[in-house]
């Protein structure tokens, strides 16, 4: 069996969550869209950088998924801004689409359950 490793990520958490109310298998759908969309957004990151929905910890409740970067090249991670910056530029694109057209196009893929995400860990 293989075992796990622990990789680094710097992490996106989208402004979804509440106008989703909360519901994790819409939101790894969405998340999932959003995922797909990154590297056209985010066109001067390396090429090694990979883009996962994860499972994030959640020191006070349960955990909740979110979208990881991370690339084997450590070096090319360090290029990437904080998460702050990331959450800032995908926010401002996603206020200019629209939540409900990434909802619909979500509504048109197959995707994980959040409870197989929180199983197997990334996506």
């Amino acid at each position: 069996m293989e075992e796990k490793t622990t990789r680094g990520y710097k992490i996106i958490e989208p402004a979804i969550y509440e106008e989703l109310n909360w519901n994790m298998d819409s939101i790894v759908s969405c998340l999932e869209i959003i995922r797909t969309k990154l590297p056209e957004l985010f066109t001067e990151f390396p090429k090694s950088i990979k883009y996962e929905i994860i499972p994030l910890g959640n020191p006070f409740g349960e955990p909740y998924p979110v979208i990881g970067l991370y690339s084997d090249n450590l070096e090319d991670l360090k290029k990437i801004p904080d998460f702050l910056d990331l959450d800032e530029e995908v926010e401002i694109w996603l206020n200019k689409i629209g939540i409900e057209t990434i909802r619909k196009e979500s509504e048109k893929i197959k995707v994980m359950s959040w409870e197989t995400l929180k199983n197997i860990n990334t996506y």
